[in-house]
């Protein structure tokens, strides 16, 4: 009998009990971070095969950074980071933090990460627009073959400027903006060829009416690098 019951209060114990930290095994994702020393080396804050440079994440997680090929920028690929996580990050160097105005974040997103600096600097504000086409390949609405992907807004004067396909991800198409304000707010739509413009859902995406009774997709510009990920029209598929 007292057998039984020790079973039943393990049981119980094992039932009720949950990891607050389980995460399916495809909520991480490996991120790398490049830093170009050159300019720190030219300024001799650095040398080269004497100095030590380190990452340090959160505060808390320490990683000494190395020179895979000789072009000194130096390099590390961090894994397991959360999906969705923005971390703060530091580089140093012999334990010298570089002195900056501003604090350095990235967030792990689902594609391509990677993350470049320069040391001693905080890095441009861009924007990196990934738009996954894949759906409307499926759909016969797209051939990318034959047919290109642009971005209009306010960002470029509703000119247009053409989104490239991603080398790693089929039917992703993105493109890099760098002439943006931290706080800006753009107004942008995506089109096929010049002419066939996307309707953006506002159920599903953050969107502004437009003058012909339509939405332009809205995006206020944060410090740093901005890596805004779409489904053109907010077709996404299964």
């Amino acid at each position: 009998m007292k057998y039984f019951v020790l079973l039943s209060c393990l049981f119980i114990f094992f039932s009720c009990s949950k990891t607050p930290s389980d995460t399916p095994i495809d909520s991480y994702r490996d991120v790398k971070i490049n830093v170009d020393m050159n300019k720190a080396i030219a300024d001799g804050l650095f040398e080269v095969n004497v100095d030590t440079l380190t990452l340090l994440i959160d505060s808390v997680d320490e990683y000494v950074m190395n020179d895979e090929n000789g072009d000194q920028i130096f390099t590390i690929t961090i894994s397991n980071l959360i999906f969705g996580k923005t971390y703060e990050y530091q580089y140093s160097v012999n334990n010298n933090f570089e002195i900056l105005e501003g604090d350095r974040t990235f967030t792990v997103y689902d594609v391509e990460n990677s993350v470049s600096d320069y040391y001693g600097a905080l890095n441009p504000t861009i924007l990196i627009f990934l738009v996954n086409m894949s759906y409307q390949i499926q759909l016969g609405n797209f051939d990318s073959d034959t047919q290109l992907l642009n971005i209009v807004g306010d960002l470029n004067d509703w000119d247009g400027e053409q989104l490239e396909p991603s080398e790693d991800n089929e039917g992703i198409y993105m493109i890099t903006i760098t002439d943006v304000e931290i706080g800006q707010e753009i107004e942008f739509k995506f089109r096929i060829n010049g002419d066939n413009w996307e309707s953006p859902n506002p159920d599903v995406s953050d969107c502004i009416e437009d003058s012909y009774g339509g939405f332009n997709r809205i995006y206020t510009v944060k410090q740093g690098e901005n890596i805004v990920e779409y489904c053109y029209n907010d077709g996404c598929g299964n």
